[in-house]
């Protein structure tokens, strides 16, 4: 098995390992946070380079769950927590596994591949750090370099002056021992200590129902089933429910907790469940019209680098626009590439990139 092979191999089995839901918490503040979901993009490569060609190019990826979801509801009825009052402000995590594989967008036939990994580690006697255990493996394809890293990261932090505003924020900070290895050239392989950072804001716009509101719907009665598969196990919840104060809970905590007052022994309670669900899913507005996004990264080879520049970085911004009235499944991009990936630290981006995605 040839080396690209081996590695894509490798990676997508860590991609079908990782690939599981986790619930999401329903607020007042929504942001353009996608969970549990892949993405196909294709489109025009527009390079800001006068010695290189503007190319077509496309990106697959796959966008699992946020370690904390509070405050990113990108479509509440995928996640739902009953008990969880709704937010004013936004908050906002990463995802706990990212997968993407690019053609196109570094170098003129060059292929990336890479996979993230995020996950809680309480450490004995440190457990108010919150801290997460990370994992990296990309590729160039091209070179045949592979890059694989182990280490730390903070709980995300708010970013300063957006800590009580509606949009998505965070940044984080980590520490890791990265491994680079070059299959053609014994001489290339590296051992180097980094320190990283990642930020991101964002903000997502003109919020209306889904065009799909039985889809909507059923999402819902799946979510509140789980939560309450009975009447007894739904006053429990409710209970829960009217601990957090009437101002601060949803329109469906409250309409919940009106049905559970009113329900008595006997009645079909999953039947009452699907009214609620089919009753509410037509007023959700979980989808929006347009959203826009930054995103900032970089990362310093403290120690064991050979590399004239220890500093790195990559910016990128976003703009998503859902045209279309009759589906929430395709819409348009824009985003701005500037800087260098872990996975192909050699290679500088410098490019707008304009395509169609499917998200699904």
């Amino acid at each position: 098995m040839s080396t690209r092979n081996a590695l894509t191999a490798a990676v997508c089995l860590l991609a079908a390992q990782a690939i599981h839901a986790q619930p999401a918490s329903t607020a007042a503040a929504q942001n353009p946070a996608a969970i549990n979901t892949f993405e196909v993009e294709g489109g025009y490569n527009f390079l800001f380079d006068s010695q290189a060609q503007d190319e077509d190019y496309y990106r697959i990826s796959y966008l699992g769950s946020l370690i904390e979801s509070k405050g990113t509801p990108f479509k509440s009825a995928k996640g739902l927590d009953l008990t969880a009052p709704a937010l004013s402000t936004g908050a906002g995590d990463r995802n706990d596994f990212v997968f993407r594989y690019e053609k196109n967008t570094t170098t003129v036939g060059g292929e990336l591949l890479e996979a993230t990994g995020l996950k809680p580690v309480p450490f004995r006697g440190l457990e108010a750090l919150h801290l997460r255990g990370t994992a990296l493996v990309g590729a160039d394809l091209e070179t045949n370099k592979i890059q694989a890293a182990v280490g730390l990261e903070s709980p995300p932090l708010r970013i300063p002056g957006f800590q009580r505003t509606s949009a998505s924020n965070w940044l984080v900070f980590g520490v890791n021992g990265q491994r680079q290895e070059d299959t053609d050239s014994a001489s290339q392989d590296e051992n180097f200590g980094l320190l990283t950072y990642r930020a991101f804001l964002g903000q997502a716009f003109g919020w209306r129902k889904s065009a799909d509101v039985k889809e909507t719907a059923a999402k819902l009665v799946q979510a509140l089933l789980d939560q309450a598969p009975d009447l007894d196990k739904a006053r429990e919840v409710a209970a829960k429910i009217e601990k957090i104060p009437a101002n601060q809970r949803t329109k469906l905590q409250q309409l919940f907790l009106d049905t559970v007052g009113d329900t008595t022994p006997g009645t079909d309670w999953k039947q009452t469940v699907r009214d609620i669900a089919f009753g509410t899913a037509d007023a959700i507005t979980d989808q929006p019209t347009l959203s826009f996004y930054a995103e900032a990264s970089g990362w310093y080879e403290f120690t064991g680098s050979t590399h004239d520049d220890k500093f790195k970085n990559l910016f990128t911004a976003t703009i998503d626009y859902w045209p279309l009235p009759q589906t929430d499944a395709f819409f348009l991009r824009a985003r701005y590439e500037r800087g260098y990936e872990r996975a192909m630290p050699d290679v500088k981006k410098d490019h707008l990139l304009l395509s169609i995605a499917a998200r699904f």
